[in-house]
């Protein structure tokens, strides 16, 4: 039972992360060429909102399959559960004649790098943003790639005991 929790929490997690990785991605590039921006700070909030919306995501949905009680129920949780977390894009991709698709497959263009110094002489807000920018990163980089899979582990044995203890009180 927890090798289904555990493989399903982790399958999500794959799935999420790229969502994830993309606000970040976001964030940087509105932080290090905000002077493309009319106004940077509904970019930064944007790519802060997906970042943030995205882990909220991925954790409710670990809890949800850490409490299923049967892999029949693991297993129907989490193919709905990624549906509903892929939503997003498949409102998107239906999308066919909206101005958006001009632009969709454009890339940004790079033209700031961390060794040229892009926020020399940048206003206070920008750095503010940075510092947002940097604590999410730190926080995605840790979590992602070494606690994911404790978290994971944790909610099923954590979510096992209570349901013994339930199932013992109730005898």
């Amino acid at each position: 039972m927890m090798v289904a929790r555990f493989v399903a929490s982790m399958m999500m997690h794959i799935n999420v992360e790229k969502d994830v990785r993309n606000g970040i991605q976001m964030m940087k590039y509105s932080v290090n060429h905000y002077e493309n921006f009319n106004n940077v700070v509904p970019a930064f909030v944007l790519a802060l909102n997906s970042t943030i919306i995205s882990l909220i995501v991925e954790f409710n949905v670990m809890i949800i399959l850490s409490s299923m009680p049967n892999v029949l129920g693991v297993v129907m949780k989490y193919v709905s559960l990624a549906a509903i977390a892929n939503i997003p894009r498949f409102y998107y991709n239906s999308l066919v004649e909206h101005r958006l698709c001009i632009v969709k497959d454009k890339k940004l263009k790079i033209t700031k790098f961390r060794h040229q110094d892009p926020l020399k002489g940048a206003p206070c807000h920008i750095l503010v943003m940075r510092m947002i920018y940097k604590f999410w990163r730190i926080l995605f980089c840790s979590m992602s790639f070494y606690f994911m899979p404790f978290t994971a582990i944790f909610l099923n044995f954590n979510f096992m005991v209570n349901t013994n203890a339930e199932d013992n009180a109730s005898v």
